[in-house]
């Protein structure tokens, strides 16, 4: 899992060098809690345990945060290398991206804006019961699928919203 991360930081860190982008992003200091990985101001973490959606955001207000939600391209690498570095493998997993309300009409769990995505090719489908999202390595992008189906998932957290004790 270490492995993993440190591989990503240091390949952000070059590339770092040329664009400015992914150095700021991802940062290795002690504002996130053990286990944890700090990407901008929010702090991530991968939850191996197969829930359905619900329950999966559930989980993740308990420990603070919502369902991850993903703004950009560094982003969305930075959670699927969350992913492999916590379950040593490739596997589809919760985001907090749904259109439980109005079919068609995509918002992150957390509130924040819908302003980025990746959908897989003929995805979303509207008009369907699939109304929450997936990260999908089989084709390396999102997948819309029901929301009772048994995935692992990824919590986020801004760093100012766990408690005190937790900072080291």
């Amino acid at each position: 899992m270490a492995f993993g991360l440190h591989l990503l930081l240091l390949l952000c860190g070059i590339s770092g060098l040329f664009t400015g982008t992914c150095a700021r992003a991802i940062k290795k200091d002690q504002s996130c809690p053990p286990g944890w990985t700090q990407l901008d101001d929010r702090c991530i973490i991968f939850q191996n345990e197969a829930l359905n959606f619900r329950l999966s955001e559930i989980v993740c207000n308990i420990l603070g945060g919502n369902l991850v939600s993903i703004h950009n391209d560094l982003e969305n690498e930075v959670v699927r290398h969350v992913i492999l570095a916590g379950a040593g493998s490739f596997q589809r997993s919760w985001i907090g991206l749904h259109d439980r309300v109005v079919d068609g009409d995509f918002f992150w769990t957390d509130g924040s804006p819908f302003d980025f995505n990746d959908w897989a090719n003929n995805r979303p489908r509207v008009d369907t019961n699939q109304d929450c999202a997936e990260i999908n390595f089989r084709d390396v992008s999102w997948n819309d699928i029901g929301c009772g189906a048994q995935r692992s998932f990824v919590c986020a957290m801004t760093t100012r919203s766990f408690p005190q004790h937790w900072r080291i």
